[in-house]
């Protein structure tokens, strides 16, 4: 079964990621913020990042770049979200996915399930 981890600071948003993607046979997992990135992936295990580009009041940008450099978590895909169109710089980072805030469920759930019949596992 493939696993996403959700990371948001909204506990709104985890839930409902968390819902929608369990209906879909997802298993899930979700933080509301991190000390460091590479630790929660180690905890974790996720086959998929959700990851929003705003934790409160700091920028996630610079932890795709951390993630890729990783060698354990080098190809892991990254989706980045946010309510402001972020999408270059997200991309630039080395994200895979941005979508836009608010969600459109189905949008969502297509890009996710795109990434998931692309992994090799």
């Amino acid at each position: 079964m493939v696993k996403t981890l959700v990371v948001d600071d909204d506990p709104m948003t985890c839930s409902l990621l968390e819902t929608i993607l369990q209906m879909e046979n997802y298993q899930t997992a979700s933080a509301t913020g991190f000390d460091d990135i590479i630790v929660l992936l180690d905890k974790e295990q996720p086959h998929i990042l959700i990851l929003d580009f705003h934790l409160a009041a700091s920028e996630t940008l610079e932890q795709v770049p951390l993630i890729r450099a990783n060698p354990t978590w080098q190809h892991l895909p990254v989706v980045m979200t946010s309510a402001i169109d972020r999408r270059q710089d997200c991309l630039a980072a080395g994200a895979d996915e941005f979508i836009l805030k608010p969600f459109n469920w189905q949008d969502m759930l297509k890009t996710v399930n795109k990434i998931r019949d692309n992994l090799k596992i």
